[in-house]
């Protein structure tokens, strides 16, 4: 019988490989709006063998300030477009996120880009068996500085056979357990300028952790 962390891991990997090709085609200027890119992602995952854990999030420009953004037929522009998809293999979820930007970031638009990344790495890096949920949540604040107010989800959750499940890492205290699964996505969100977020699939151990998503986090220019 398959584990939640087989099943999980097999979901991470198909979630790396897809997102792979997806910046190829980008590359390859075949994809022209936000649907052309979910399509696809979710073309790959039925013929993996798998299942949406979520309906894909692909928001591109000022879409990406909304983070269950719904795809539109909307022309792709040149601007940071947001990822987030998931697989799902013997029931259980998997969650990926990666923000890549279309055309050339100017250097506020790298410089923001590096400060939620860094936090990610920051808040990973505390993950272990009886870490404070609501410490890291606050360390992710801290992180982000002046752009603290503009993250105004949770820091991550759970995951199981559903895709969003304890433990919530937010404003409400719990500790993390070795076994869970879990995500860690920080974001900045600025109306009507841009939308950042990176997210993998964590494991947590009892004096460590291990990131399951494999993707680049580098800023990638497309």
């Amino acid at each position: 019988m398959t584990t939640k962390l087989e099943a999980i891991e097999r979901g991470c990997k198909l979630n790396d490989q897809i997102f792979s090709l997806v910046v190829a085609k980008f590359k390859s200027k075949e994809f022209k709006t936000e649907k052309d890119v979910s399509r696809f992602i979710d073309k790959e995952i039925k013929k993996a063998g798998a299942k949406n854990a979520f309906p894909t999030i692909v928001a591109s420009g000022s879409n990406a300030v909304n983070w269950h953004h719904k795809p539109t037929t909307k022309k792709l522009r040149k601007d940071f477009c947001v990822i987030d998809f998931g697989s799902k293999f013997s029931g259980y979820c998997s969650d990926m996120t990666r923000t890549v930007f279309l055309g050339k970031a100017s250097k506020t638009e790298q410089r923001i880009y590096k400060i939620v990344k860094r936090t990610q790495e920051k808040c990973i890096d505390k993950i272990k068996d009886g870490a404070n949920t609501n410490q890291l949540y606050r360390l992710a604040k801290k992180s982000l500085g002046a752009y603290a107010d503009y993250f105004g989800h949770g820091l991550g959750h759970g995951l199981s056979k559903k895709i969003h499940d304890k433990p919530r890492i937010g404003k409400k205290e719990s500790k993390l357990k070795a076994g869970q699964i879990i995500t860690i996505e920080p974001g900045i969100y600025i109306p009507r300028l841009l939308g950042i977020r990176i997210e993998d699939d964590v494991l947590v151990k009892k004096n460590s952790y291990r990131v399951l998503s494999k993707s680049p986090k580098r800023l990638i220019q497309l």
